[in-house]
């Protein structure tokens, strides 16, 4: 779990705090640089108990979930089971949700929590616009 700003160092007191949760470590090392700037801070975590304690620690403004979290600790949870915990801590927290693979009822689902559905591969430049716009300050009103 780490907290990284801009210029890549630990950083507190940002504007807006960013979730991303991804098992692998190159996605989220990838995604993270891609988002980092601009006021954003990006806090990572590799999967549900990593997610719950930056949650715990503070404020999160927006989440970003990879659907195809494995199992860890021996426990069965999945993106999902995540996202429904994240929906539960705080109802109204805007959710981007990845997924190797986008079937109707994934898109139901993600569309009935209130969340945005990308599906990998991830265009950085798109999701970097799709948080733009999730951002109180330059959301279209």
């Amino acid at each position: 779990m780490a907290t990284i700003g801009f210029n890549g160092g630990v950083e507190a007191g940002s504007r807006y705090r960013l979730l991303l949760v991804d098992p692998y470590g190159h996605s989220r090392e990838g995604l993270g640089a891609a988002l980092r700037g601009g006021g954003v801070l990006v806090e990572t975590a590799e999967g549900a108990s990593q997610a719950m304690a930056v949650m715990q620690a503070g404020e999160v403004d927006l989440a970003i979930v990879d659907l195809d979290l494995p199992p860890t600790h021996g426990l069965a949870e999945d993106g999902w089971d995540l996202v429904h915990l994240l929906r539960a801590a705080s109802p109204t927290l805007p959710l981007i949700l990845i997924t190797a693979e986008c079937r109707p009822h994934t898109q139901d689902e993600a569309l009935r929590l209130g969340a945005r559905l990308l599906e990998k591969p991830i265009n950085p430049r798109e999701l970097r616009t799709i948080v733009r716009a999730l951002r109180p300050e330059t959301a279209p009103a």
